[in-house]
């Protein structure tokens, strides 16, 4: 690339950083400028490090409309917080699957404190009932396992038989 395309940066850093720096642009037979390109770019660009995480795990697809408006704000959004929708999407829905994870171990913790040995409808009970929770604090060794085609049958809307 020739240099009328580059512009410099100077910096002051710490000299222990510094001596870090360049201790590993040596190891890797690096420039300065080497080591800098790469660390802006993976700083500002931080999707390369999420290739690399997606290899260690199986992948599934998720996909669904918005409405045109709630797609612009998100588009928006993403630029102003220079983010990738997937990033954003993934950080969603790990915010809410904590949150109800947090949710219904506080039910189940507050159903197992407040239950009594001859007491058969707890109030506890009633209200893990209200929440969506029941039987999610039960201990039995036969817990439902997910079958991945109720994703399917789900996709298609309700089915009546007559």
């Amino acid at each position: 690339m020739p240099d009328d395309n580059k512009k410099g940066i100077t910096v002051k850093i710490d000299a222990e950083l510094h001596a870090q720096v360049r201790e590993y642009i040596e190891s890797h037979g690096m420039t300065m400028a080497e080591f800098i390109t790469l660390a802006c770019d993976d700083e500002l660009h931080p999707k390369n490090q999420m290739k690399e995480n997606q290899k260690m795990e199986n992948m599934r697809t998720v996909a669904f409309q918005v409405p045109e408006d709630l797609f612009q704000r998100i588009k928006d959004y993403l630029q102003r917080n220079n983010m990738t929708q997937r990033q954003f999407l993934l950080g969603l829905i790990e915010t809410e699957l904590n949150r109800e994870q947090t949710e219904r171990e506080a039910v189940c913790e507050a159903q197992t404190e407040d239950q009594e040995p001859d007491e058969e409808v707890s109030a506890s009970d009633r209200e893990s009932e209200r929440e969506g929770f029941v039987g999610e604090c039960d201990d039995s060794e036969e817990a439902e396992e997910y079958d991945e085609s109720e994703d399917e049958d789900e996709a298609q809307g309700p089915v009546l038989g007559m």
